[in-house]
């Protein structure tokens, strides 16, 4: 360890030694009876293990820079480690002991060690024993030197470092800092060129014009794909713009997909091919492909599709490959973008559609009111306080070098730490001082540091075993860190690790050692970050590349990043190591022998993660037959037959995290975990493919895994599990399958107390009778919050057993959530009739309980926000019976759902409530056909969205239409009542859907619904009403310029049909300035009239236009000016015979044509009679295939339409 690691506090040995004492401490206490020799050795380990702990402690609390107390305490760290291995063998031996002399389970759990009463060591555990306590012995005997040196050389008493330590969280994540000002400009840059790409393109060509060095490319290909550089040095907040363009409810609307990809320094293009699929289509599994495999795929996946793809931190070995990553993503839709971050300016002015957006550090005015910001907030502070502090603040903010990364994690820790004592001692830090070139790491990150938790620190640090820009999942990440024993646990805390873990991790969050990904799926560290992370943990942790070191003696977690067999077998034997991590993404041959030769040596192993190891079982020949294979119907045919991950695991007894997850193994042999009493975290969950079950079959002892508590599989696995009732730390279970064979009853679940989340349970008419119900203990599982319970779907008739069952379901009172399906009795137990037992409910669901008769009085639930009611069959009323007998009812509900309820005629006004559904915002009736009348007067005031379909019973609908003015979304389809819509109680319409309603008419000015923004019409041929007519009727013969100076001045998205189409739409719509989709189907008219094609003419927002089944012979003239106009889609209009002679717009980016005409589509080949027309538009699409593209471009060579051909998409 240098100088320097010490100086930021890398070794974090306190909490070692801490749990090592705790473990030793067990053998102490008079819970084992140990020879006389073993109990002096375990006397003589605590002994001198609490002597160094002081002089650990303090050194970790002072800035020292001593080269002598760095080695000594390298030597303390690996005699701790190799105590902590040999505490283990002993636990493992005395869990293994009562196991195999079958006791209760409950007894032999690591946490209840105190019930073993004989312990006798074999001689070579006693022999290691031995070994580290003389170890510690020696290094002991320097202890007091040490501890007399970092009591004297303290540098500073204002250099003692105060340690942060958690406080309480919230359950959602502070808001990020605001884009600063050159940032928010180029996000309304960039957002403009998403909306405008043609004058993106028009810019493009014109910078390209001015430089002859350029060379030529095809315009075509290029005003498909934008590419944008953000460039800027690290931590400048490239990331963060590029985000705020990810995440913008606009530009997500705007793409056909996204995709974000974190590029790290090790992938090569295929990796960033997969990524991006995985992250388009994550049900396929392509890793055992070749590059020319996945570039066909990826065509496949976004040929055509409009989509906006991230590169964050592009690397240079991606940069050096960009053409061809290019030319496959090339075969875009028009105005596709890609966004690239990257600290190579020469790369991004090569690459970029126009001239790259710079991120420069921050002018430091700019940079100083980004700091009070972070810091004061809205805080409320006396303005002498404020004066004070911002003195001592502004000279901070003259050392953080204009970064606002380096704001954002000094920021915070003057956020926590508000008072002039300790930001003087921030102030002062020497690494301020610190001079350039000696450390890689910032001052800022090292000062941030510096004041984590002890805890926090290893924490952190731990995730150097990670590359570069690695999704991270809290969750996982957590299960690491309990698997390491980093994580303790204080019996008073009520509290669980995981518990812990994650507020340990939010608080990381929050100091900017981790942040969001751009997605918003995970997490990434900030470069900055990771390098101080590598820098801190260089002892413990260590990074295999093919460019990598020697890796040193004391390293503890593994990392292994390479597809060169020739650089693992190099690996030396380690028996040390805690943690071994494979990132070596394809599979090569000879790969699993290796990993599995390496992996024999590792006998301390904790962590395992081989979820990138493919264990491919088939040879290169079946690979190869792929390409001539016929009739695929899904890619995840390549899933090939796989056989067992590697033997040596079944030896490595000390693991606690193991991650097989997506290797596509099929089985884990009988023996496979028989003696990994410890094993805490088991993922092994494969991707499923439509076309066969991708279980893993599981061996019988998977029971006596007795210190699980997390098992990642898919339903089907744990489905095999006979006694899961003995995994009494699982924590979640999906779903449990009720069986009568012993095993599989309901009676498992007793003792499985720590379940959390979601727990359904299928197949409850196999629970015997109320009593075997209530041995389930739904009522003492405090942390489930979802409870669903299904039975059979295929039973007939009624059952009275059914009530009896689910009286002894009863679930914990604090469940939010509740679901129950095929229930057959005919009312509910008096648990779901007791308010008092349901306080915390905030969602029930019953559905297809088609006997029930009685629905519970769910409007006493205070909490409750959606019901949803469907497939009731013999419910004849919705009346007081579910309203209840309070004051107000559903005093909560938002959201309200009936579906099928067949027999229901009534839904009934309450007459004893002062208060009824005061929130209600959604309501949904789907084909309730019998149902005559709803009480929608009763709650007209929230009422926000409507959806109607098949009632055509609710005769009252036309006049309680009149009092829901609070409306938004109103839609109604299959309704064949005569009715007539009011549009003057509906003047807040953003969405009004009216479809297959032949009865239905529109009285009043449709214009008059001015923040309607979309509306589609299909099927209602009465729309108009004599009304309508009549206003129609004065329109006629005015200027239309005059008639459309109201119109739907807010409407972005049309669908009409014949009901207006053979009438004056324009008339009735009125000017559409903000129109941007269009789509007119089944029209039977022949042309367009002259009044129609200047409607048409006045669309100058429209972007994408379709016609659907219409019978015109020719398109409207005017197409040609509309200066928006991207996409042209006809589809099925088999009359059409020719395009406008003026030609089409200039802003065309896609012209596509289906089922149409055949004269049609020979006009529009090349050659063809329209081809001059349509030439200038870079995609013209017919049935499907792209025409008219360069032979360079991916979509049109041979191999690409051989591999369409055999292989389907769905």
């Amino acid at each position: 360890m240098t100088g320097i690691e010490l100086l930021v506090g890398g070794w974090f040995a306190s909490p070692v030694i801490k749990r090592v004492l705790e473990k030793a401490m067990k053998y102490v206490g008079g819970n084992y009876k140990l020879n006389k020799n073993t109990e002096e050795l375990i006397d003589t380990l605590t002994g001198k293990l609490a002597l160094c702990q002081e002089t650990v402690k303090v050194a970790e609390r002072r800035m020292i820079n001593s080269e002598h107390l760095a080695v000594w305490l390298n030597k303390l760290k690996r005699v701790v480690y190799d105590a902590e291995d040999v505490l283990d063998d002993m636990e493992t031996k005395s869990i293994k002991d009562q196991v195999e002399g079958k006791n209760k389970v409950r007894q032999y759990a690591s946490s209840s060690l105190c019930g073993i009463t004989n312990m006798i060591l074999p001689g070579d555990l006693s022999k290691r024993l031995k070994k580290v306590v003389d170890k510690l012995t020696k290094l002991s005997a320097e202890n007091q030197y040490f501890l007399n040196l970092v009591n004297t050389n303290i540098m500073d008493e204002s250099n003692d470092l105060e340690l942060s330590h958690p406080r309480e969280t919230r359950s959602r994540q502070s808001e990020e800092v605001k884009l600063y000002a050159r940032q928010q400009e180029y996000l309304d840059l960039i957002l403009d060129m998403i909306s405008h790409p043609e004058t993106v393109s028009s810019k493009k060509k014109e910078q390209e014009a001015e430089s002859s060095k350029k060379k030529e490319e095809n315009y075509n290909n290029r005003d498909l794909l934008f590419v944008i550089p953000i460039v800027g040095m690290g931590g400048v907040g490239k990331t963060a713009l590029a985000q705020a363009v990810y995440n913008k409810l606009e530009v997500q609307q705007t793409f056909e997909t996204n995709a974000w990809i974190s590029v790290s320094y090790n992938l090569n293009i295929k990796l960033v091919m997969l990524k991006l699929i995985k992250s388009l289509r994550p049900d396929l599994v392509l890793d055992l492909l070749t590059l020319e495999d996945i570039s066909k795929i990826l065509f496949f996946i976004i040929n055509g599709k409009r989509f906006l793809v991230v590169l964050d931190d592009m690397c240079e070995k991606i940069e050096n490959q960009w053409d061809d990553l290019y030319e496959t993503l090339s075969v875009c839709g028009p105005g596709s973008v890609v966004l690239i971050t990257t600290q190579n300016r020469a790369f991004a002015n090569r690459v970029g559609t126009f001239s790259p957006l710079v991120l420069d550090i921050l002018e430091p005015e700019i940079l100083w009111e980004l700091l009070k910001n972070i810091v004061f907030g809205d805080m409320d502070i006396s303005e002498e306080k404020r004066k004070n502090l911002e003195h001592i603040g502004k000279q901070i903010s003259d050392k953080l070098h204009g970064l606002p990364l380096a704001a954002k994690i000094i920021g915070k820790l003057l956020r926590d730490k508000i008072n002039e004592k300790n930001w003087r001692t921030i102030s002062r830090n020497e690494w301020w001082n610190m001079p350039e070139g000696r450390s890689q790491i910032l001052p800022s990150v090292a000062i941030g540091y510096q004041h984590l938790d002890l805890c926090l620190r290893q924490y952190f640090a731990y995730c150097s075993v990670f590359p570069r820009n690695s999704l991270i999942d809290k969750d996982r990440l957590v299960q690491m860190w309990i698997a390491q024993n980093f994580i303790h646990h204080n019996s008073n805390d009520v509290r669980k690790m995981e518990d812990i873990g994650r507020e340990w991790f939010d608080k990381l969050v929050e100091m900017s050692f981790f942040q969001l990904a751009g997605d918003y799926n995970g997490y990434v560290i900030p470069n900055l970050m990771h390098d101080l992370a590598v820098i801190v943990s260089s002892d413990d942790c260590f990074y295999l590349t093919d460019r990598s070191n020697e890796i040193r003696e004391g390293v503890r977690h593994l990392s292994v990043d390479t597809q060169n067999l020739n650089v693992l077998q190099q690996i030396p034997e380690r028996n040390h190591i805690h943690s071994f991590f494979y990132f070596g993404f394809p599979h090569v041959d000879g790969m699993l022998s290796t990993i599995n030769k390496i992996l024999c040596n590792m006998k301390s192993l904790r962590v395992l993660d081989l979820s990138y190891l493919h264990m491919d079982a088939k040879d290169a020949n079946t690979r190869k037959g792929i390409q001539n294979f016929q009739g695929v119907l899904d890619l995840s045919f390549f899933n090939f037959e796989t056989k067992e991950p590697p033997k040596a695991i079944q030896n490595l007894t000390h693991l606690r995290f193991l991650d097989l997850s997506s290797t596509g193994i099929a089985e884990l042999s009988h023996s496979f975990l028989n003696d990994h009493y410890h094993l805490q975290s088991l993922h092994i969950r494969q991707p499923k493919s439509t076309w066969e079950f991708q279980f893993v079959k599981l061996p019988r002892s998977i029971n006596k895994l007795i210190n699980l508590r997390h098992l990642n599989a898919d339903e089907d696995t744990i489905a095999q599990i006979s006694g899961i009732g003995q995994l009494v730390y699982l924590q979640e279970l999906d779903e449990y399958r009720v069986s009568e064979k012993e095993g599989h009853k309901i009676t498992e679940l007793k003792n499985l107390r720590e379940l959390s989340g979601c727990l359904a349970i299928r197949n409850c008419e196999n629970v015997r009778s109320k009593e075997e119900a209530e041995q389930a203990r739904l009522g003492d599982k405090e942390n489930l919050n979802s409870v669903k319970l299904y039975w059979g779907e295929e039973r007939r008739g009624s059952n009275i057993m059914d009530k009896e069952i689910l009286d002894g379901l009863k679930p914990h009172e604090g469940v939010t959530e509740l679901e129950i399906f095929f229930y057959k009795g005919i009312s509910f137990p008096d648990w779901m009739t007791d308010s008092s037992l349901l306080l915390n409910l905030q969602t029930i669901r019953l559905e297809s309980c088609t006997n029930l008769q009685a629905l519970p009085p769910l409007g006493q639930l205070p909490s409750l926000k959606c019901l949803e009611l469907s497939h009731l069959d013999s419910v004849i009323l919705i009346d007081h019976c579910l309203y209840g007998s309070n004051e107000r009812a559903f005093p909560a509900l938002t959201h309200f759902t009936c579906d099928f309820l067949k027999s229901c005629g009534e839904w009934t006004q309450p007459t004893n409530v002062s208060s009824f559904f005061p929130r209600l915002s959604t309501l949904q009736i789907d084909h309730n056909d019998a149902l005559r009348k709803v009480p929608f007067h009763c709650f007209s005031a929230s009422l926000t969205a409507l959806m109607l379909n098949g009632c055509d019973n609710l005769n009252s609908l036309a006049v309680s239409l009149h009092h829901l003015t609070s409306l938004n979304l109103l839609y109604i389809h299959d309704y064949s009542v005569s009715i007539s819509l009011n549009t003057n109680a509906l003047m807040l319409l953003e969405d009004l859907v009216l479809e297959d309603c032949p009865g239905l008419s529109i009285e009043g000015d449709l214009q008059s619904l001015t923040k309607l923004k979309r509306l589609e019409i299909r099927s209602c041929p009465k729309l108009m009403s004599n009304s309508m007519h009549d206003i129609t009727n004065k329109q006629k013969g005015k200027n239309l310029e005059v008639n459309q100076v109201k119109g739907l001045r807010s409407l972005s998205d049309l669908t009409i049909d014949q009901s207006l189409l053979h009438n004056d739409y324009h008339s009735i719509l009125g000017r559409l300035p903000s129109l941007r989709f269009l789509l007119c189907q089944g029209s039977e008219q022949g042309q367009f009239k002259m009044d129609q094609t200047l409607w048409f003419q006045e669309l100058t927002s429209l972007q994408e236009l379709t016609f659907l089944n219409c019978q015109f012979t020719q398109l409207p003239s005017s197409l040609v000016t509309l200066p928006s106009l991207r996409k042209v889609k006809l589809t099925s209009c088999y009359s059409l015979e020719s395009l406008p002679e003026n030609g089409m717009p200039a802003s065309l980016w896609e012209l596509a044509l289906d089922r149409c005409s055949q004269n049609l589509v020979q006009c529009c080949q090349p050659g063809g009679e329209y081809w001059q027309i349509i030439a200038s538009v870079p995609v013209i699409r017919i049935d499907g295939k792209v025409i008219g593209r360069p032979q360079s471009s991916a979509g049109t060579s041979q191999g690409m339409a051989t591999f369409h051909r055999k292989f389907w998409l769905i």
